[in-house]
């Protein structure tokens, strides 16, 4: 009797962890656009390092067209002005064009608002 409610428990148990497995769901993480521009805006003034650059534009935004267009021009720009430096890890053209990338998200933000 004693192993037929061991096995039992044990069963139930199991079935709990397994159940608590299938219904867990794995972390999102969903960038806003003000996120975004802190993050640019750290970029540009000099204040981020190369982690905060790969956060910030390491991860697809799916669930906004409009910023994950401007994340992949942010990669482009990478490609070609990139240097990795202290304080500024991109050439002054390309802070030039960071800027320009924070300046049309302002505008989207702005259009947004209306």
């Amino acid at each position: 009797m004693q192993v037929v409610v061991t096995l039992g428990l044990s069963f139930l148990f199991f079935a709990l962890i397994i159940w608590g497995f299938m219904h867990m769901r794995t972390p999102r993480f969903r960038m806003d656009r003000t996120q975004f521009r802190q993050g640019l805006e750290d970029v540009i003034t000099g204040q981020a390092d190369d982690n905060h650059w790969r956060v910030l534009v390491g991860y697809p935004m799916r669930h906004d067209p409009e910023l994950e267009r401007l994340r992949r021009e942010c990669l482009a720009i990478e490609d070609e002005e990139y240097t990795g430096g202290t304080p500024y890890l991109f050439t002054e053209a390309g802070i030039e064009r960071l800027r320009a990338v924070r300046h049309r998200l302002l505008q989207l933000t702005e259009k947004n608002n209306e």
